[in-house]
């Protein structure tokens, strides 16, 4: 069992504010990735700062994907099977979507 976490994010006024991260509640974070990606590992230094668990796919390897989540540019990052940003999102982007 993923125990609650909370973590801190920048907001507007420029102060932090923490935000209680219920990780149980997630149901799935994937990571779409190329061989060779460095963007790639930049999103999972991220994830592994926010505390967030996360699988990696390499779609050269499970080509299904891409007919589920056509991406151009790697990596992509599918949130509860959706397709949320392709590239690196900003961190208060992604905190958004993971609440």
């Amino acid at each position: 069992m993923v125990k609650n976490t909370d973590f801190a994010v920048p907001v507007a006024d420029g102060h932090l504010k923490r935000i209680r991260n219920n990780l149980s509640k997630m149901t799935k974070v994937e990571i779409l990735t190329t061989p060779g990606c460095t963007n790639c590992s930049v999103l999972e230094k991220m994830l592994d700062e926010m505390k967030i668990p996360y699988q990696v796919i390499d779609i050269t390897e499970k080509p299904e994907y891409l007919e589920k989540f056509p991406i151009f540019t790697a990596p992509g990052l599918v949130i509860n099977n959706k397709l949320e940003f392709t590239g690196i999102p900003k961190k208060e982007e992604l905190t958004a979507k993971l609440m």
